[in-house]
Parts: C-alpha cells; sequence; structure tokens
C-alpha cells in the first residue's frame, strides 16, 4: 500500500510537467480515428515478430509481460500515433499457469500467434480494441461503444496518459491514481473544456473483487477507467457532473435540476451518515445559495444506507443530493420546492 501512495505522489509531481511537453507537441487526437487506431493495432499484431516465446510454467502474466517488452523493442511499423508496441491489458485468468508442457517451442512468430497461442493453452481469448488488445474470458461479449458518448465521456476521451502503470492495486486506489494524474489535454481540438473530475463509486459491500493491474501508454482516461471496472466486475457509468464505477442497480430516472441550485466548490466526505450528509448539504446551501436561505430535505422512513463517502468538486447541490440518495439506497424527488430522499 505505501508503494503504491508513493507512486501516486510520483504521478502527482510529474503530471503538470509531462502534460506541459505533451501540450507543446500536440497528442494525438484519440476520439476522431479509433477506427484507424484499431487497424494499426491488427497491422502491429501481424508484422511485430517475437523472436523467442515465453517459458513453459509461468502465468499468463509473466507470459503477457514477456510479449509486451517485445513487443515495443521490435516495433518496426510506422504509424501516425508514434506509439511503440501494444498496450495488452488482462480482464480476467492473469493468474491461470501457463502448461509446463506448452508444445513446440515457438521462435520468430508474429505477435498475433504468440497472444493466440498463450490464451489458448489457459482458455482465454484475445479481442482487439481501439487503444489496446484484451484478454478475456471466451464467453466474455463485451466491446467498447463509443456511437452515444455523453459530452462528459467524450472530454476523458481526449485526456491521454503517457503512462498508466500500477500492479495489485484495489479499485479504489486505481481510481485515486487516475484523478490524481489526470491526464493530457489533446491540443489539437481547441474546443475542450477543463472539467472537474469527479468519480463516484457505488459498489455492493462484502463482495471480494479482483485486484487491478495495467500497464499502458499514451491511453485515453476513459479507456484506463474502463479496464478499471471490467476487471474489477463492475460498469461505468457517465453522469453529466461524474463518472460513476458501479454493480448496484439503480432507478435512473431524477427530478431535473432546478436553474438556480447552488454549486458547491467541493464537497468532501468520508464514511458519512446519511444525516450528516444531508447536514452538510444543508448549511453549504445557506453558505452558496442565492438567497442565502437553507433548503428544505425530507426523508421519508424506511431505509438505512451504508455510510457515505464523497470527493466532488465544482458540483451542484442538486446533484450532489442526487449521488448521496443513491449511495444511501433512496430516490431523490422534488415535491412543492422540497427535497425528498424516499426509500427504494
Amino acid at each position: 500500500m505505501n508503494r503504491f501512495v508513493a507512486a501516486v505522489s510520483l504521478v502527482a509531481g510529474i503530471a503538470l510537467p509531462v502534460c506541459w511537453f505533451w501540450h507543446k507537441q500536440a497528442a494525438p487526437h484519440t476520439e476522431a480515428r479509433a477506427t484507424p487506431h484499431s487497424r494499426s493495432l491488427a497491422d502491429k499484431l501481424n508484422t511485430i515478430i517475437i523472436p523467442d516465446y515465453p517459458n513453459a510454467g509461468i502465468t499468463l502474466a509473466e507470459a503477457i509481460e514477456h510479449l509486451s517488452v517485445k513487443s515495443r523493442k521490435y516495433d518496426t511499423l510506422n504509424t501516425e500515433s508514434g506509439i511503440k508496441g501494444v498496450n495488452i491489458v488482462i480482464i480476467a485468468g492473469g493468474e491461470r499457469q501457463l502448461p509446463a508442457a506448452s508444445g513446440l517451442p515457438l521462435r520468430d512468430v508474429p505477435l498475433a500467434e504468440a497472444l493466440r497461442h498463450v490464451t489458448g493453452l489457459v482458455n482465454l481469448k484475445y479481442t482487439i480494441e481501439p487503444h489496446a488488445v484484451a484478454v478475456r474470458e471466451t464467453q466474455d461479449m463485451r466491446t467498447p461503444d463509443y456511437r452515444n458518448a455523453s459530452a462528459l465521456q467524450r472530454q476523458f476521451e481526449k485526456r491521454v496518459l503517457p503512462t498508466v502503470n500500477w500492479q495489485n492495486a484495489s479499485l479504489g486506489e486505481a481510481v485515486e491514481y487516475l484523478r490524481i494524474s489526470r491526464g493530457c489535454l489533446d491540443a489539437s481540438d481547441t474546443q475542450i473544456v477543463d472539467v472537474p473530475f469527479n468519480f463516484v463509486v457505488h459498489l455492493r459491500e462484502a463482495i471480494k473483487r479482483p485486484a487491478v493491474s495495467l500497464e499502458l501508454k499514451d491511453i485515453p482516461m476513459s479507456e484506463a477507467l474502463r479496464y478499471c471496472a471490467e476487471i474489477s466486475n463492475s460498469r461505468l457509468r457517465y453522469d453529466t457532473a461524474a463518472v460513476m464505477i458501479t454493480d448496484v442497480e439503480t432507478d435512473a430516472s431524477a427530478p431535473e435540476s432546478p436553474a438556480n441550485s447552488p454549486v458547491f466548490p467541493t464537497v468532501e466526505f468520508q464514511d458519512a451518515t446519511l444525516a450528516e450528509s444531508l447536514d452538510f448539504v444543508r448549511i453549504k446551501s445557506r453558505e452558496f445559495g442565492p438567497d442565502h436561505r437553507e433548503i428544505s430535505i425530507q426523508v421519508k422512513p424506511g431505509a438505512s444506507g451504508p455510510p457515505i463517502t464523497l470527493s466532488l468538486k465544482n458540483i451542484s447541490l442538486h446533484e450532489t443530493l442526487r449521488y448521496i440518495a443513491e449511495l444511501s439506497g433512496h430516490k431523490l424527488s422534488v415535491e412543492g420546492g422540497n427535497y425528498v430522499l424516499s426509500p427504494l
């Protein structure tokens, strides 16, 4: 854990100068050419020749690390992105052992053939995605869908992380790493707005989740988040004000935000009760509301939710209440100008 915290601090220290350099050099436009990038990955898989095959009897994760290093070393394909090698993400099965007797040793084979052989030995498959190759269970049919991306998702797609590298992190640690590193602005698009990086994690309790390990280069923030969610068996949801990582089915309907809903510069509480969270909102409503009046919040009896943790910036009162309601197992509504939280 201490090593992870140190890594996060290091990322925070270098993020600004690295991003300044990328801004000057105009990072590649990740959103507009997702399909050509996919084609270049396919080309690389067939043109990068791996001279020596991973040893038998090691784990899949060790074999993939071997192939990742070799892919960067022997990549001779010139692409628009200028990225060397291939990003490979293990969604599942990294702990599986390659058989001690894995057939004839393979040498001087394309990366695609090496990946097919390695994943096949442990009953997995690989899929080619816009920015990485993903190793998955054979029955896993998930594919990224970019057709109906929200405005917030498009902003995250245009933030490029030069490096993502950690091992065996919890989902919370991985999200915090991404929140601190923030990513580098894609300078090819002058219309990008610097949106706050708000994340809300809402997961079922008492469920053991796989640790998150990633080693990626030049990856959009949205893709890194998606892989974190998939590895931890949760899903990604882009709201208007924050990115939600969740495995809890909730009522997606919510009242529209009032036009005069005040904006809070920060919302910070850790393991707060529902009553404490709502008291925080009431106090802030007096401080930031246009008429400095305390808003009315009613909680109907019948539910006692888990402790609430939120860390948000530049968030409206209305959105804050919506996340508090969701995390505590309530539905938010507005009745006669009053906010009402009803148990689900």
